[in-house]
Parts: C-alpha cells; structure tokens; sequence
C-alpha cells in the first residue's frame, strides 16, 4: 500500500516542481509579446538585439531594426526577452 501512495505524491510534487513553473513563465513571456510596442528593445531566440519597427499581428511577425537601414522580419514567438532601454 505505501507504494501504491508514492506515486500519486510524485506526480503531486512533480506538478509543483516542473510543470506549474514553466506554465507561469510561459504565461510571462506571452504577455511580454503582446505587451510589445514600436520602439522597444528585444532579444530573438538566436541571440539577434533589435528595436521593433513594426508589429504585424495578422502574421504574427515582428520588425526589428538590427542597424541603420537594416530590417529584419522574425516570428513573434522567436522573441525572447524585452530589454530594459
């Protein structure tokens, strides 16, 4: 029977440990990327700074200006972090 009761409080502590942290921060890193404005400085998945240009809901895409005169369009979701200006 003690067996029997050690799963269901692995898999109790499990969800408290693994699986609720990431739900949070990825609940987190949405709202930062709806929270998304022109002007704001990010950081893309590969490691790319860029300022948002512009923001094309419709796609799901987002411009960043990485130079003078240099755009580069990713996927909102290879948005990783909003950096503090």
């Amino acid at each position: 029977f003690g067996t029997l009761m050690l799963i269901p409080i692995m898999l109790v502590v499990m969800y408290f440990l693994v699986i609720r942290p990431q739900r949070n921060e990825e609940k987190k890193r949405k709202d930062m990327i709806t929270s998304l404005t022109k002007g704001d400085s990010v950081v893309t998945s590969s490691g790319i700074h860029g300022k948002v240009v512009e923001i094309r809901e419709a796609e799901q895409q987002v411009v960043l200006s990485v130079s003078p005169n240099t755009n580069i369009t990713f996927t909102t979701s290879s948005i990783l972090s909003k950096k503090d200006s």
